[in-house]
């Protein structure tokens, strides 16, 4: 993981992320990392991606920062697929 030096946080790896949101594209993963998202961010915002793309249910609260770059790139990934 590369650190992040504001909170001592790691950033996710390519590894890290694919274990969360299983299979992308290398580009699509490498995008991510450029974030800098920390596990957990990336998590948030898979979270927030899944539940939206189901519809099974509503968060209440709205993603910021890395997370929420972070789910853009998933919602862009998917309208790619289409």
């Amino acid at each position: 993981m590369i650190a992040d030096d504001r909170m001592g946080l790691q950033a996710a790896t390519a590894s890290d992320i694919r274990h969360i949101v299983g299979e992308l594209e290398d580009e699509v993963i490498a995008q991510i990392v450029d974030v800098g998202a920390t596990s957990a961010e990336v998590l948030d915002a898979y979270t927030r991606y899944r539940s939206d793309q189901l519809q099974e249910r509503r968060l209440d609260y709205e993603l910021h920062g890395k997370a929420a770059r972070v789910y853009e790139i998933l919602q862009t990934e998917e309208g790619d697929d289409d």
